[in-house]
């Protein structure tokens, strides 16, 4: 059962924020994130004992440019593995992704996305000022000017995401 964060230091440890209404702890890992150049983890429940929690990950803030054609289709194959919740949409975009999952799996899915995505990113190789050093710099430490993944979005139905699992939109694991 998933409980809200109260504080910051509760999410930094766990590697995302749990919230349910209030924004505080929320905004404030938020703001951690994009200091330390780390990948914004948020889960979002209706209550405590809720089957279902809307899990998203932000990379807006670190100015990375996004998520490389290999990253992006790991992170949609991890997506499509998941229990989704019937009818919901679901995003998989260079610099944001979002699904609603089952709520005991929540945590699991949320960490996997982000260490895909931090190591696409070479997010935790490089100290923060490196990061925010330049065009140059960001380039030659792993990270991506320009997205080479096209976001894919649909609704969680069984046979469109049988669909995407049979379609050319994802490439044979490696």
């Amino acid at each position: 059962m998933l409980k809200p964060h109260s504080c910051l230091e509760e999410s930094v440890l766990a590697r995302h924020v749990v919230w349910i209404s209030d924004r505080e702890v929320l905004n404030q890992y938020w703001e951690w994130c994009r200091l330390h150049s780390r990948a914004f983890a948020a889960i979002c429940i209706a209550s405590p004992r809720s089957r279902y929690a809307l899990v998203e990950m932000d990379l807006y803030g670190l100015g990375a440019g996004g998520l490389d054609r290999a990253a992006g289709q790991e992170i949609l194959r991890v997506v499509l593995e998941q229990s989704t919740k019937p009818g919901s949409t679901f995003v998989v975009g260079p610099v944001y992704v979002s699904a609603t999952v089952l709520a005991k799996s929540a945590a699991a899915f949320a960490g996997r996305i982000c260490r895909i995505s931090q190591e696409a990113l070479a997010l935790d190789q490089i100290a923060h000022e490196e990061w925010m050093g330049g065009d140059l710099e960001r380039s030659s430490a792993g990270g991506f000017m320009r997205s080479a993944f096209a976001p894919i979005s649909g609704q969680a139905w069984p046979e469109v995401i049988e669909a995407l699992r049979k379609g050319d939109l994802i490439e044979p694991a490696r």
